[in-house]
């Protein structure tokens, strides 16, 4: 909401964004972080609040395409029009009806169990809204919430390729279909009933519109603070920065809350407590200038590994490097063309691996290039290694320092366990008074879509 009173952000690097910044090689530039725009009508909410349109900051199309799954050389692409996918999963010889019920009960229950857990503080029940709770029960008893994702996914979808694309839905926050809730299958609803979006001026824009939106209505915004302690002092909160310090009465954390705890507010009890909680995956990432146009990649690529089961063993069970990992490829100048120079394409290739740095060196790093390289080539019959003109590298540490993110995990927390919404970092404090907390590693969850989620709750909380 408006408010009266002087509202400031700090932010530790020269600008906003987190781990929605971009990178610059030459003529290419990448997103760096996030690359899946769904639920763009909060971003409507919050301009909407100050009395904005989005569409005067931030123009976006919906995408015709949610992602493309390669098992073989022609990928199976799963459109967001109903009629188109059910063509295309007949064309692969798919069953059309187990997709057509999994995605019909996915909205189902989001629109009951989903709301209503990701836009309340369900920390606080005195706060739930009764009415939405009373409607939410009955589909929580059936919503698989002690069973896991994958369980759930052979029981409803016999085909091992359909196991394996609605089980990847668990990596949306960095967790384990074998050990993840089943209660993650409402995920699919935003992406393929709801549908994928492409922004302007790519993901990046999304933090320009932001940015303009904060100066359009006089918030201060103050980056390259980097701050070097946070105290309570009667009732207010003093924030020392390195060259100066600020008392405020009320704070909102936006950072991982393991990083503030640590080095921030120097909290080594609220530390140890959700330190012990299993972290999410995090990711190593090449950015890779290629020459040439490949018609068979769209906006969204997958490249699933032959063992996702034991993918997701070596990384959460054996803390690992992945021998045999599932490739995501994202290509942001399939959209917007003056990403890439003429007849090139940018291309964001990600592995999901353990949030420890310490597994990767430059020995690894090149092995793991290679490996890529040669499934890309074998699945998609593309020469990689001789068509790369640039490429730039983000590592777990590279993630922790640049965005505060513990350990570089992505997401926090995981959400391996069945009740782990539950566990998960509540949006208010309840060691601090006028303490709140938003973002991606608290409730409820990571990603674009829960971000903002968060910044609802505890404005509705405040």
């Amino acid at each position: 909401q408006t408010c009266a009173l002087p509202i400031f952000v700090f932010e530790k690097n020269k600008e906003v964004g987190g781990k929605l910044s971009e990178k610059k090689i030459g003529s290419y530039r990448f997103d760096m972080g996030p690359s899946l725009f769904t639920m763009p009508h909060l971003l409507e909410e919050l301009f909407a609040l100050y009395g904005k349109q989005l569409s005067d900051y931030l123009p976006y199309t919906k995408h015709t395409e949610s992602c493309r799954y390669f098992f073989d050389e022609e990928p199976i692409v799963f459109y967001t029009d109903r009629e188109k996918l059910r063509n295309e999963l007949t064309h692969h010889g798919l069953d059309v009806t187990r997709v057509d019920k999994y995605l019909d009960r996915s909205e189902r229950h989001y629109r009951s169990v989903g709301t209503f857990f990701l836009e309340n503080a369900i920390h606080r029940p005195f706060s739930w809204p009764m009415i939405q709770l009373i409607k939410a029960l009955p589909r929580l008893m059936t919503s698989a919430v002690f069973t896991s994702l994958d369980r759930f996914n052979r029981r409803k979808l016999k085909s091992e390729r359909l196991q394996k694309i609605f089980n990847r839905y668990a990596t949306y926050n960095g967790s384990n279909p074998y050990t993840a809730s089943a209660i993650l299958s409402m995920i699919p609803h935003l992406e393929q009933n709801v549908g994928t979006f492409f922004p302007e001026g790519g993901m990046r824009g999304i933090i320009r519109a932001l940015q303009r939106l904060a100066d359009d209505v006089g918030l201060k915004v103050m980056s390259n603070q980097h701050l070097q302690s946070c105290m309570r002092k009667g009732k207010k909160y003093e924030i020392e920065t390195q060259n100066s310090s600020f008392q405020f009465d009320r704070l909102v954390c936006a950072m991982d809350h393991l990083t503030f705890y640590k080095d921030i507010i120097w909290d080594q009890s609220l530390f140890k407590k959700y330190k012990r909680q299993e972290r999410s995956s995090s990711a190593l990432i090449f950015y890779w200038g290629i020459h040439g146009e490949h018609p068979k990649l769209g906006l969204h690529n997958i490249i699933f590994s032959d063992d996702y089961k034991n993918e997701f063993r070596e990384i959460f069970k054996g803390k690992r490097i992945p021998d045999d990992p599932t490739i995501y490829i994202h290509i942001s100048s399939k959209c917007k063309p003056d990403d890439a120079p003429p007849g090139c394409e940018n291309w964001f290739v990600m592995i999901n691996v353990p949030a420890d740095d310490s597994l990767l060196d430059q020995e690894v790093i090149d092995r793991i290039r290679q490996k890529i390289q040669e499934r890309i080539k074998l699945k998609l019959g593309i020469d990689v290694a001789s068509s790369m003109m640039a490429e730039h590298i983000w590592t777990p540490n590279g993630i922790a320092n640049d965005t505060g993110s513990y350990l570089g995990a992505l997401y926090g927390a995981s959400q391996n366990k069945k009740l782990a919404a539950l566990t998960r970092h509540p949006n208010k404090s309840s060691s601090y008074e006028h303490m709140y907390f938003c973002g991606g590693t608290v409730h409820p969850g990571g990603g674009i879509p829960l971000s903002l989620l968060s910044a609802k709750i505890v404005e509705k909380l405040n």
